[in-house]
């Protein structure tokens, strides 16, 4: 008896350090996940007032911030990297950043509300690599990601050398604005289908209300506006869009600037997923956005800061 538990303490003593080793390996030159590191910086250096953009890849992948702010005349910044980190972590790191007058427009993933608000793998990169997003802090806000092994898989392909891949998603494909423009030039490429998004985690909402109040209470202007979705795709959850849109007019401490409809678009103006936008899809979508948000400004008597955008 003596001897097995011996050899069972020997053998999880064995996968601990295997744990270790492999997320303390360092991160590849040029990793995608730690732009991150430069959006902060940006968003530091940049006195408020500030429209700040928060969400997943939607927003890294399918706006023009440079022309938002040439036509707004307003400073801004794309926090976006990836839906994987979690809306809970993503909102939470930006907090301490954020200043009384900033406009924090809020452009989430529809999965953020159905089973995505704590994370996947991704989440675990940045926890372990960037040491600025805690496991599972906050525990009414978010919770520990899903994904852990997926982590431990991505991390060890990242160490295997390959032939350079024209299409891999890297840190310098980001712009000075946080926007991501590397795809731009590139053709779309196939994608699966999304399935349905299936129901809507009450708790999430719940968790999302208590980050919009706290905001609030600082004088930060918090607006929702929704992801570019691919049209099949936004058909088929049609029933949980609407729900969650209602959710989200229903609550006073944020303004819906934008409705889902005008964010649904056609498969070719996507780059490789149902979020991701190819050029012409992120010029339309960005002007779009510029229109919502000229829309609230005048009618919050800002007007005189925003030029006429056709």
């Amino acid at each position: 008896m003596k001897k097995f538990l011996y050899k069972c303490a020997i053998l999880c003593l064995l996968i601990i350090v295997s744990l270790i080793i492999i997320i303390l390996l360092p991160v590849p030159h040029n990793d995608y996940l730690q732009a991150i590191n430069d959006k902060h910086e940006r968003l530091r250096d940049i006195p408020p007032p500030r429209i700040v953009l928060a969400g997943g890849s939607n927003i890294a992948f399918g706006i023009d911030s440079e022309t938002i702010q040439n036509t707004l005349h307003i400073p801004v910044v794309n926090i976006g990297i990836q839906a994987g980190i979690g809306l809970g972590r993503i909102l939470d790191d930006i907090a301490p950043l954020l200043s009384q007058g900033d406009m924090l427009v809020i452009i989430p993933e529809y999965t953020h509300f159905e089973n995505g608000w704590n994370g996947y793998s991704s989440a675990y990169e940045l926890i372990f690599e960037t040491h600025r997003y805690s496991l599972a802090a906050h525990i009414p806000f978010y919770g520990k990601p899903a994904g852990f092994s997926a982590y431990l898989q991505t991390k060890l392909l990242k160490m295997i050398p390959r032939p350079p891949n024209p299409l891999a998603k890297s840190g310098d494909g980001f712009n000075e604005y946080g926007d991501y423009v590397k795809h731009l030039e590139i053709e779309n490429q196939p994608f699966p289908p999304l399935p349905p998004l299936e129901k809507i985690n009450l708790q999430n909402p719940m968790r999302f209300f208590r980050f919009t109040a706290l905001f609030a209470e600082r004088g930060i202007k918090v607006l929702i506006s929704y992801p570019s979705y691919e049209e099949t795709a936004f058909h088929n959850s049609a029933q949980f869009i609407a729900e969650l849109d209602k959710a989200l007019r229903a609550e006073k401490t944020i303004q819906v600037i934008s409705t889902p409809e005008d964010y649904c678009f056609p498969t070719d103006y996507f780059y490789d997923s149902v979020y991701h936008l190819n050029a012409k899809g992120r010029e339309i979508r960005t002007a779009r956005l510029i229109r919502d948000l000229r829309e609230y400004l005048e009618q919050q008597g800002g007007s005189n800061r925003v030029d006429a955008y056709p």
